[in-house]
């Protein structure tokens, strides 16, 4: 992990020129750093994500802005650190314990939906992990998009909690759910939509719809759980989709509309028979 960030920062330090201005404070440098560390992962790991096929050095001014500081000031910074080895160092190993923290956090999850999975598989028919954290894991699955296809004619019940922080950046974002058939148009056919936009003031959120299915044309559950209506892909994310659970539970129909016929047809005959007073 070390030798890793150290290769990644002078990379950085390369591509910057000497300047002398603002000093960005340690405590923001590391936020900066290690941000762009993430960045670069993504950048240089094809063809997983969007950003690959741009130079790297066009994602930091961003990353800077969200900050906000400029790419000079960044400069500034980051010779000054350079020159001053202990300060350096203090900011160095401060990237790599944040870092190391994500990681850890990252395989503790994993390992935790590896459990939920298999204690669970026969129920729960959700696609990917039990729990996303868009801050860190968003170019696997930017928009957090499923494609389930449905087991029968019955009841489809789709549950999760969202936490949604005040600087994420996504806008109007919301989860859109529907059944859908392929019928030769681009979006296809989409029945029974559900939707809503979510809050960001950073709490935990429990949403959970239950949609029937009775069109035997339908073939798949899909959607999105972060959909949003940002122009590009590249802003930034911080929210976290936890316990994502897809249940079936299947539906006599024609059972149940042969019961409710004769109910109708006790009904009636209890009315011919009654007296009037």
């Amino acid at each position: 992990m070390r030798r890793t960030v150290s290769l990644i920062l002078f990379s950085i330090f390369s591509l910057l020129s000497c300047n002398k201005g603002y000093i960005i404070p340690e405590s923001d440098m590391v936020k900066i750093l290690t941000k762009i560390f993430i960045t670069d992962g993504v950048t240089s790991t094809p063809p997983h994500n969007i950003l690959y096929g741009h130079d790297s050095i066009d994602y930091y001014e961003p990353i800077l802005k969200s900050y906000g500081y400029t790419t000079a000031q960044f400069d500034s910074s980051v010779k000054y650190y350079s020159r001053n080895t202990e300060k350096f160092d203090i900011i160095f190993d401060k990237v790599v314990m944040e870092l190391t923290r994500m990681r850890d956090k990252l395989e503790e999850t994993s390992k935790s939906d590896t459990l939920d999975r298999n204690s669970d598989s026969n129920d729960n028919l959700w696609p990917h992990k039990t729990r996303w954290n868009m801050a860190i894991e968003y170019s696997t699955n930017p928009s957090l998009g499923f494609d389930i296809p449905v087991v029968d004619l019955g009841d489809y019940t789709i549950s999760f909690d969202a936490q949604f922080f005040p600087d994420d950046e996504g806008v109007n974002v919301r989860h859109y759910i529907f059944f859908y058939f392929d019928d030769g148009t681009p979006i296809g056919v989409r029945e029974n939509p559900v939707f809503a936009t979510y809050v960001k003031d950073g709490n935990v959120h429990s949403y959970s719809y239950k949609l029937t299915l009775t069109d035997k044309q339908i073939t798949h559950l899909k959607g999105w759980l972060y959909d949003s209506g940002n122009s590009t892909s590249n802003f930034k994310r911080n929210a976290i989709f936890s316990n994502l659970k897809v249940t079936y539970s299947p539906r006599n129909f024609d059972k149940l509309d042969s019961i409710d016929t004769r109910n109708v047809k006790v009904i009636k005959k209890l009315i011919k028979k009654a007296q009037p007073l």
